[in-house]
């Protein structure tokens, strides 16, 4: 494995030369500059053949995504970006001509300005900004599925920072779903502790606050129900009428497109609703407990 990272400042990037003595497992190289103009040079020195992580995480928001696509579409390569919400929700109000050029190179396209304008608030506001960027990542890197995951402030329930991933492989999807799950369960239980700790540290108290964490715990709970009843929904949608079919491997990538669930849950819940008489599957084998790729399922 080989680690290739770019840092601009001069304190940091001394930092990240002492790396390769602390990781000898890992090839470690360290580049000081800008990133934009270190693509080049980053492509380069990655081989051919090889698969490719990229993780991009800029401080702030100005940043050409135009600019990015020699590297968003390399080949064999998938990506995290670190969407950095609560500037660009900041910064998208604002009149300043170098902001609003600025924010127009992160997010070269859709009509999301406009829309803005018209949102009701802050989570109509934030689904405008994070799906029109989902789009304009995935038409630069020629993705097939680009999924976003919020991480929240520890003390308050509101955004600070998106976590873009994006690959061409439905493998990648199952992966990312899995590990979005496993992420937002921590990230509750961890801000309930935080929360605890917080208010103990301000009041002096300790047992009155012991139900915020089971509170906290539970808070993702909701929000994982509500996306597997919107898998089911989607799973009728998108299977057409007999005597037409589709493959369930072209069906449950486009629900986990959608839909924070692993693909466990999408099997789970389509073996339920061929119980149901729901969805037919002409090629369920005896025994079998959930669908197989090269099933054909359809809709009664």
């Amino acid at each position: 494995m080989t680690a290739l990272l770019v840092e601009r400042n001069s304190t940091a990037f001394s930092k990240l030369q002492a790396l390769p003595s602390k990781f000898p497992e890992i090839a470690v190289k360290p580049y000081k500059g800008d990133f934009i103009e270190l693509i080049p040079t980053i492509l380069k020195d990655i081989p051919h053949d090889a698969f490719a992580f990229f993780l991009i995480d800029p401080k702030g928001w100005h940043i050409p995504l135009k600019k990015l696509q020699p590297l968003l579409t390399r080949p064999k390569s998938e990506i995290i970006f670190n969407f950095m919400f609560e500037f660009i929700n900041r910064a998208a109000s604002m009149k300043d001509a170098n902001i609003v050029a600025g924010l127009d190179e992160l997010i070269p396209s859709g009509d999301w300005r406009t829309r803005l304008d018209g949102a009701h608030n802050a989570e109509e506001r934030k689904a405008i900004l994070t799906d029109t960027f989902s789009e304009c990542l995935k038409k630069a890197g020629g993705y097939a599925h680009v999924c976003e995951t919020t991480i929240l402030r520890p003390l308050k329930d509101r955004a600070l920072y998106c976590l873009f991933y994006a690959t061409r492989h439905e493998t990648g999807l199952e992966v990312f779903r899995d590990c979005q799950v496993k992420a937002l369960e921590t990230q509750s239980i961890t801000r309930g502790l935080t929360k605890i700790d917080h208010a103990e540290q301000k009041t002096g108290q300790t047992e009155l606050f012991q139900s915020l964490n089971d509170m906290n715990s539970e808070e993702v709970a909701p929000l994982l129900a509500e996306h597997r009843s919107k898998a089911e929904l989607l799973l009728l949608e998108f299977t057409p009428t007999a005597p037409n079919a589709i493959l369930y491997k072209k069906l449950w990538p486009l629900i986990l497109a959608q839909c924070v669930v692993r693909k466990t849950d999408v099997n789970r819940i389509t073996a339920r609703l061929r119980k149901e008489g729901k969805l037919i599957f002409p090629d369920w084998e005896l025994r079998k407990q959930v669908p197989q790729a090269d099933y054909r399922v359809q809709r009664p």
